[in-house]
Order: C-alpha cells, then sequence, then structure tokens
C-alpha cells in the first residue's frame, strides 16, 4: 500500500466484479449493456462478500483490469445505479418497522464495523425490481428472519453528504476527524451538528470501499458499510415506514 500512490489503487470490490465480468462476459461492453440494474447490482453484492472468502481483499493496482473497470463505470453512468441522489422510499430490515430514535455516539468496538457509527438507523435503495440493495448482506448475516419495512421521507429536507468515491470520504473525515488505533474515522457525534445523513452509492462502494484515503489526521479506511446505503444521524421529520409486501 505504502509503495503506490492512492490515486493508483482499485477498490477490492471492483477488482472482484472485473474478475467475475472478465470470466462470465465475453463482448464486455455489448453485455454489460444488456445487463439489467438489478443483475448487474446483485454481481457487485457478490463481489462485496468475497472479502469473507480469505481472498486478498486490499486495494491495489490492478493494470490488467483497467479496461474492464473503465466499462462497468461508463455502463454505471448510463443505469439508475449511478444515480447518487438520495431517493424515497429507502428500504430497512429491522424487527420492528417503527424507526428508533437515533443517538449516535462514537467509538465503535465492532471488530468487523469499525467505521459504522454507534446508534444510527440505516436504509438503503431499492433495484428497479423492487429488491433492496441491502437484501444480500441482510440475508448473509440475519437470514430472512428479520421483516423488511418501506421508509418514506422529503429527501429535499435533508442534510446530506454522498460518498460516491474515496476523495469523498476523505473529505468526510477530515471534516470530522476522530483517531483510534492508529486510523483516522469519522467522528459521527461531532457529525451529527451539521449532517441528518450520509450516503454511500454504488459507485463510491465499487471504488472507496476498503480504499486507504490519506488525510491530515492520518489514513482513513471506508469499512464494514458492505452495501448500497445510508446511516441516519437525524430521522427526518415526516419520516414513516410500513410493513413491505414480499
Amino acid at each position: 500500500m505504502a509503495d503506490h500512490p492512492t490515486d493508483q489503487l482499485r477498490s477490492p470490490v471492483l477488482i472482484e466484479l472485473c474478475l467475475l465480468l472478465r470470466d462470465f462476459l465475453g463482448d464486455l461492453d455489448a453485455r454489460l449493456t444488456d445487463l439489467a440494474d438489478d443483475d448487474l447490482y446483485r454481481h457487485i453484492a457478490f463481489a462485496v462478500s468475497l472479502q469473507h472468502s480469505g481472498r486478498d481483499f486490499t486495494a491495489r493496482p490492478a493494470p490488467e483490469l483497467d479496461h474492464i473497470a473503465a466499462a462497468v463505470l461508463r455502463r454505471l453512468a448510463t443505469g439508475s445505479l449511478g444515480d447518487p441522489s438520495l431517493r424515497s422510499p429507502q428500504a430497512r430490515y429491522a424487527t420492528d418497522a417503527t424507526p428508533h430514535e437515533v443517538q449516535v455516539a462514537d467509538g465503535s468496538t465492532s471488530f468487523t464495523a469499525p467505521d459504522k457509527p454507534i446508534g444510527a438507523l440505516w436504509t438503503s435503495s431499492l433495484l428497479p425490481g423492487g429488491t433492496s440493495m441491502w437484501q444480500w448482506g441482510e440475508w448473509a448475516e440475519f437470514g430472512q428472519t428479520r421483516p423488511l419495512s418501506t421508509v418514506t421521507f422529503d429527501p429535499a429536507g435533508v442534510r446530506l453528504f454522498t460518498i460516491g468515491s474515496p476523495s469523498d470520504y476523505g473529505q468526510l473525515v477530515t471534516r470530522y476527524p476522530y483517531s483510534s488505533a492508529g486510523r483516522a474515522r469519522v467522528c459521527w457525534s461531532r457529525a451529527a451538528e451539521d449532517l441528518d445523513a450520509v450516503h454511500l452509492t454504488v459507485t463510491g462502494l465499487l471504488t472507496a470501499h476498503h480504499v486507504p484515503v490519506r488525510t491530515p489526521h492520518g489514513t482513513a479506511i471506508l469499512t464494514g458499510w458492505d452495501a448500497e446505503s445510508t446511516v441516519w444521524l437525524h430521522l427526518p421529520p415526516d419520516i414513516q415506514a410500513t410493513p413491505a409486501t414480499r
């Protein structure tokens, strides 16, 4: 990692996706164009899940995959997966459909999710076919035990920070720094003074997840989010949640 400039590093999510597409798609641009957003995101979710497979899931240069990565990012720019906006409705898995009161705290003790705030509420966007982008990670961790609810709100009133690239995450850490275990992280309690939500886009998941970013406060690495998702530091005043029909 130290031998390569940060801007030369590819996210392991994007690397694994490119390897998958290289093995299974022939005429790349044509096949990507024909691939539905739901199917493409399912491949992305599988690429994310490979972090638990024992493979080398670190950011690294991958010049042999640059042409595939460029084709994937072009494909994202043409479909709904490339839309960086926070859309209502969102999907949420929880035993109780009623959103809990949010009280954000710092200093996560979770080994698997040290870059996630404590006490926040999480949602994810819906694919065109109606599937939550969180579904595959949810089922892998909890099975199909937690009900799915639909969360509606007015996006126009949300104070939002969007992570669509490694530099975006670096800016968030630089603005709200917190140091722990030799790494720079987000001070979520300070972020909550200015922000209602932070949204990791599909492009951000593909390009920023597990990528080290240099900041004035040390190196930051976004880990543990594992899906396109939004973390809520304050609930919108007009938020409503209803059980989703499957």
